[in-house]
Parts: structure tokens; sequence; C-alpha cells
């Protein structure tokens, strides 16, 4: 086990150790080594491997009985600690206009400049969608008695032209629309997981995927990215040794940390796919964020026949997350379970949100072309401001996407976050937006705001970054079982 350089000892042992038993390393019912004989072993005191056991025990990863030593369990599903930890740690809206509470907890304080969230207002076609006159498609939608589980049908074939651009040959029948990508995320994982399953995710990832995989009871097995993107080449070992049925990827100007998939790891997931039976979700939300113009690799669902792809996207990044709009592309047979799931949920998604969304794919490469026009200088401002500002930080810039995955060179990313805070900037640290804790030197950087107001933020970390006192680095500590 290999820990990061910061943070408490006894917590980067827990931590470690809780990676090891996701991974399938250490297997479930693993008699752990006497605490005094870990303890030598990493060179620390007795009572620090006492308090990572502890808290391995506390969060139900391990058991013990006197005279029975310690032991690796399988922990319980429990949802009243699981809902929206991930998200909760980002933001609560509470009043419809703002993504936090003016007061209580959660609450930013006056004049924060927020690059936490990583969405933006509405486009201005949205608008425009909102006030064009609707006629006749009107009358006959409010004709009908307004349940369509499956989705409006002109939604579904736009949905299916739009996905046919990325080379995702479908049919409108093979589309369901949903309450957003959120649902869809949901609706996959209830037919796919049951309490204890292993999942493998990305890590960092999207923080709304964690809440729902952790709602169902899921046991969540972190894959690592590089600066391409998961790390492919170990994933068919992840998943044979850790038996997961579920794989979930965003390939495409990846959230938090921009990175665009290969076409050649794109290819080496639809082969484990096809190999091994794995069911992929392929989370296309950030495609339509091309900044550059460089376009992408194919979508993975149309390089795997036969394999199980699930394609999910939506309109919330591109157009207004307020308008809640998502879909997934499925063979056919997933199509009437997903129906059934959805039908229970809520008997179909908004319909007037449903004709707004045709209207916006139908013009959706000028609503690209905006929204690449809008926030191209918003990146590069905020680029330029932190390697001016902060040059020994480190700034990789993504092709596209809403997000900076910067790295501080040195201390923990969640104790900068508090005094940042405090300097008047909310920023993401890494561990909310991975699987086991880690990324403990990564923060995340939204650039939606106005470019000046980037450039202010850039300050404000400047100023605090100043003022940071790093906790001094710890020997990493390796643990052989």
């Amino acid at each position: 086990m290999s820990g990061d350089d910061d943070g408490p000892l006894y917590l980067r042992i827990a931590d470690g150790l809780k990676r090891l038993i996701d991974r399938g390393d250490v297997a479930l019912g693993t008699v752990l080594p006497a605490e005094r004989s870990l303890a030598r072993s990493l060179a620390v005191s007795r009572s620090t491997v006492v308090a990572a056991y502890e808290r391995l025990k506390r969060d139900g990863w391990l058991d013990s009985r006197r005279g029975s030593g310690t032991w690796v369990r399988r922990p319980d599903p429990s949802p009243e600690r699981v809902d929206a930890v991930a998200t909760g740690r980002l933001f609560l809206a509470a009043d419809g206009q703002r993504g936090r509470p003016a007061t209580g907890p959660g609450a930013l304080p006056p004049d924060t400049i927020d690059l936490s969230v990583a969405a933006l207002p509405a486009t201005r076609a949205v608008r425009r969608a909102i006030d064009e006159p609707h006629g006749p498609e009107l009358d006959a939608l409010l004709a009908h008695h307004g349940y369509l589980p499956h989705g409006l049908p002109e939604l579904r074939a736009a949905v299916a032209a739009h996905l046919a651009g990325r080379g995702l040959s479908t049919t409108p029948d093979r589309v369901v629309i949903t309450t957003g990508a959120h649902q869809a995320i949901s609706l996959i994982a209830r037919q796919t997981v049951q309490p204890g399953d292993s999942v493998i995710v990305e890590s960092p990832t999207f923080p709304g995927a964690l809440d729902v995989l952790r709602r169902f009871g899921a046991r969540a097995v972190p894959l690592p990215l590089d600066d391409q993107g998961v790390r492919t080449d170990l994933l068919e070992d992840l998943v044979l040794r850790s038996g997961a049925r579920l794989l979930y990827v965003a390939p495409d100007f990846h959230n938090p940390t921009g990175a665009v998939l290969p076409l050649a790891r794109r290819e080496t997931i639809a082969r484990v796919a096809e190999r091994t039976g794995i069911i992929v979700i392929e989370d296309q939300s950030m495609a339509d964020l091309d900044l550059d113009g460089d376009g992408l690799p194919a979508s993975i669902a149309s390089l795997a026949p036969d394999g199980t792809v699930l394609t999910i996207g939506s309109t919330a990044k591109l157009c207004w997350a307020g308008l809640r709009i998502g879909w997934i592309a499925a063979p056919s047979d997933w199509v009437m379970r997903t129906l059934a799931t959805k039908t229970v949920a809520d008997l179909g998604s908004p319909l007037l949100d449903q004709l707004l969304a045709v209207r916006l794919l139908e013009q959706v490469d000028a609503i690209r072309a905006e929204r690449a026009e809008e926030l191209r200088p918003r990146r590069d401002a905020l680029v330029a401001a932190l390697r001016d500002r902060l040059p020994d930080w480190e700034v990789p810039v993504p092709s596209g996407g809403l997000s900076l995955w910067v790295h501080l060179p040195s201390g923990n990313a969640e104790e900068f976050a508090e005094l940042a805070l405090e300097h008047g900037v909310a920023v993401v640290p890494g561990p909310a937006l991975s699987v086991d804790d880690g990324n403990r030197r990564a923060i995340r950087m939204a650039y939606v705001d106005e470019p000046a107001r980037l450039v202010e933020a850039v300050g404000r970390l400047a100023d605090a970054w100043s003022r940071f006192e790093p906790a001094p680095p710890r020997p990493s500590a390796r643990l052989l079982i």
C-alpha cells in the first residue's frame, strides 16, 4: 500500500487498505496482521494501526473478535449514510435561484467567486425556443393525456439523429428519454446493481454517479486516470478480479479532468465489454462542449457491436441544467427493461421540456459554436492568470468541457479549499470527486464565470496560497499482506 504524502497517517493507512479491498487484492474474509505486527512492518506506532483499524471497523470494512483477530468484511449498504454524499460536498440547491442556500449549512459568504459548480446559465437558444410560437405541435401535445414513459417521439428521433453525428447508429425506438443524465445513471443502476456488487468507476469522476451507485449499495472500485483518460490497460484484470457487473466512464471532455479518451482506449473498453460481459455506461454529457474544434473519436457503443454499452447524455451542460432532459440509447432488450423502470420512477419526463429539447437539438451546431465562443476566452483567461500568479501549480489545458483539473505542488487540497473559501473563492478539492478520497493535491476549477471575475478569483487564490502552510510530508507507508 502506498499513500498520499498528506493527511493523518492512520487515515492514509485506512484508505490504502480500503483501496486494496476495493480492487480485490485483499479478499473478503482475509485475517489481517495483528496491530503490533503491522505496526512493525510499517515502522509506525501501534496506536496508529489501532486508529486505522478502528476507522475501517466504523465504516464497516473490518470486523474483529477477541481471540479471532481482525478480518475483512463487506460494508452493509446504509441509505442513511450515502444519499448525496458526493454531490452534497459541492452544493445543495435550496431556493430555486442559486446553487446554494443563502444562509445556513452550505451557504457561501457574500462576494464569494464560485468556481465549484460546472454548469452554465441558459444559452440564448433556450429563451428563443421558449418565446417562439409552438402552434400545431403544442396543440397536438396538449390533446394527448401526457403520459409518455418512452419519451416524446419527436425527441427520440432528434436524439437518434444527434447520436448518428458521433457515428452511433441507433433508432428512435432504442432511445429512452430521462429526467437528466443523473436519472439515466439511476435507471441503469436499478437494473444492474445489488447491494455489495462491485462497480468500476473512474477516479476522479462525476460526483452524481458516485452518489447514485452508493445509493444502490454498490461497492465502487476505482479505475485510475492519466492525462489521456482512464487507464484501460488495467481494466480487464480489474474486471476479472473484482467481479464487477458495471463500468461507468465519461470519455468525452471528462468531468473533472477534461481528458478525451483516445480511440485505441475506447476500442479496448469495447473489446473488454465483449469478452467479459461487463455493462458499460458511456456518459457523453460533456461531448458537445468542444472548445478547440478538435473533434472526438467514435463513441464506445459504436465500437462494441457484441457488447452492452449504454450511451447516456443530456441537454444540461450545453443548453441549461434547468431543462431536465436526458436520454439512454440502448440495445432493444434493455429498452423494455428501462421503460418498465422509468414508468415506476415517474411515468415519464416533462413533455413541455421535451418539446423545447427538440427545438434545441435541431440547432445544436449553432449552440455548440455559441458556447465555444463564450467559454474559450474564459478558459484561457483562467489558465493565463493561474500560470502568471501561481507558476508552481500544474495547470493542464483541456480542449473542452467546463473545468480545469489543477494540481498543487504540495499540501492537501481539502485544507487549501477551506482557506480559499476564507479568501472568497469556492473550489472543489479532489477527494470530493474520488472513489477512495484520493487526488489529494488536485482541485477542480470551473471556468463558467466572466473572465474578469476569473482573474479576480486567481488573485484571491494567490493570496490564500501565500498564507497556506501545508502539513509537513510524512514518509509513505508500504503494507504487505
